[in-house]
């Protein structure tokens, strides 16, 4: 295939991802801009309400590409920060976490730290967070990329950290991963939710205080890398007097 042939064949293939994105009722292209580039690899640009669209955006554009698909995709910040702020704001929010009490955590510097096993290392760029770093398990990586998102000022997190020895990745990890989450949110009563995963696919089942909450609850599941669908089932529970 020469270069204008592959050229027609991108710009049909973001032709179909874009009209798939305006029939996903969960998209809502009229409150989310997305911009869907095509070239080499497809890229998807632009701004959106929350993780939930971002997430459902690039599985669709995934589906339709049969390849890479750059995310370049922000969430909307209601708080903008310098890059010196956000920075120390993630660095502060992992090293206040007790689980990373023996991780070294630090601005990026390029390598690792002598004689350390486990560490984590954050660079800024605008509202872009990249976590770096070696954690021994994939709740540790998965627990970062997520502080690193509750961040207010974050609209986007490239999570790098390397899980060394490797592990393989399955329902009951993703699982114990949303159980952490939703543990550590404190807007939730985790208690009241069961989890299940089925081939990446977390329900959730129980009662929450508000339809705000409920809500907050279907984010954090799409904030866990791994996550490829939310069946939120949660039910409001009325206030008692």
């Amino acid at each position: 295939m020469n270069k204008e042939d592959r050229d027609m064949a991108d710009s049909a293939t973001a032709a179909r991802i874009k009209a798939a994105l305006e029939r996903a009722a969960d998209i809502d292209l009229h409150h989310n801009r997305i911009d869907v580039i095509g070239g080499s690899d497809i890229r998807l640009e632009g701004e959106v309400s929350n993780i939930a669209v971002k997430r459902r955006a690039l599985q669709i554009a995934r589906e339709l590409a049969n390849g890479k698909v750059e995310d370049r995709l922000l969430l909307r910040v209601e708080r903008k920060r310098v890059d010196s702020e956000l920075l120390q704001a993630v660095l502060d929010a992992l090293t206040s976490e007790p689980v990373f009490r023996d991780f070294v955590i630090r601005p990026r510097q390029g390598d690792a730290p002598p004689e350390q096993r486990d560490w984590i290392e954050v660079d800024v760029d605008g509202p872009r967070v990249r976590l770096y770093g070696q954690a021994w398990s994939l709740s540790h990586r998965r627990l970062a990329e997520i502080l690193a998102w509750w961040v207010p000022g974050t609209a986007d997190v490239d999570n790098r950290i390397r899980v060394q020895p490797a592990e393989q990745d399955n329902d009951a990890e993703i699982s114990d991963a949303v159980r952490l989450v939703l543990d550590k949110d404190p807007s939730l009563d985790a208690e009241q939710i069961r989890i299940t995963t089925r081939n990446g696919e977390v329900y959730l089942q129980g009662t929450v205080t508000s339809d705000v909450n409920r809500r907050m609850a279907d984010y954090d599941c799409w904030y866990i890398p791994g996550v490829h669908k939310v069946h939120n089932d949660l039910q409001v529970r009325s206030s008692r007097y």
